[in-house]
């Protein structure tokens, strides 16, 4: 009978600890810590989501149009800086004076060429131009801006400014938490639910020391940058075990060039953390880009 008794005192006891390490909460500011930590040493990722913007958008291409939509997914691989790689899949609408107009894109970037192709078309009758969704693949250098490279982009880091800038997210403390929400499953993992805020003096540090290290001083107001970053909404989900963000959504602004203020959404899933990402060079033959060409417009018309 007590040989019993203690087996039923141990049991209740190994299931009251079990039940223990299943509610087990950590402290907000640790967790944080450790998903600034796991983020900085992400090398490779894979990608879904949506942007909306309300307003009149003045992306290239897509002047004029209001409500834009996007919705895409993609891969990149950071290992070798100076082998950056990304794939990304778009497709973009919105509606202009004339109607809707719906693009779908796929871009392939590479250190010395970008390479995309329309897969999809649709704009309204009576445009002075046409597009054609015909799956040709273009190409343009990279990081050629001085001629117009519309899919071009700063000068990337140097391999020791992305070690200098990882080791800078890795020891930053940018956020406070806001809001707990009830934790949930995300793509099969248990992820923290929290709204998160930046710590405006922390992230003013963090910009500062961003722009020091990659050298672009003269392009980036960071007290400004950090004013407007700080006044976004930002909702996380943050594996449990990894501590990798798996999705956020981010409900923010901008100033468009015409001093007009653009509202806009993001929802991001992240996966693949650190998994092999093969971004390859398309097989089939390329085009050198000609917007004209794009748009089937005239040669001769002036530049």
């Amino acid at each position: 009978m007590i040989k019993n008794s203690l087996v039923a005192v141990g049991m209740f006891v190994l299931i009251l600890g079990l039940a223990g390490c299943g509610v087990k909460t950590e402290e907000p500011a640790l967790v944080l810590e450790k998903m600034t930590r796991a983020m900085s040493q992400v090398e490779q990722l894979e990608f879904t989501g949506d942007f909306q913007l309300t307003g009149k958008s003045n992306l290239a291409l897509l002047q004029g149009l209001n409500d834009l939509a996007v919705t895409g997914s993609g891969k990149i691989n950071l290992t070798d800086i100076k082998n950056l790689r990304y794939l990304l899949n778009v497709t973009i609408s919105g509606m202009g004076s004339d109607g809707k107009t719906e693009i779908g894109a796929e871009l392939r970037s590479f250190p010395d060429l970008n390479y995309f192709r329309l897969t999809r078309i649709a704009v309204p009758l009576g445009l002075p131009f046409s597009l054609s969704a015909d799956n040709k693949w273009y190409k343009i250098k990279s990081n050629n801006t001085d001629e117009g490279n519309i899919l071009g982009a700063t000068p990337l880091p140097t391999q020791d400014q992305a070690m200098q800038l990882r080791q800078l997210l890795a020891q930053s403390k940018l956020f406070n938490i806001v809001q707990k929400f009830p934790d949930e499953t995300v793509a099969g993992v248990r992820a923290y639910h929290w709204q998160i805020a930046f710590d405006q003096e922390a992230l003013r540090q963090f910009i500062e020391s961003w722009v020091n290290i990659v050298g672009i001083q003269d392009q980036i107001n960071p007290a400004n940058l950090s004013v407007m970053l700080s006044d976004y909404n930002y909702e996380v989900w943050i594996d449990k075990r990894g501590y990798r963000i798996v999705k956020a959504d981010v409900k923010g602004w901008y100033d468009s060039a015409d001093q007009q203020r653009l509202d806009f959404l993001v929802k991001v899933n992240l996966s693949g953390f650190n998994t092999r990402q093969d971004i390859s060079r398309p097989a089939n033959d390329t085009e050198e880009f000609d917007l004209r060409q794009l748009l089937g417009l005239p040669n001769n018309l002036p530049a």
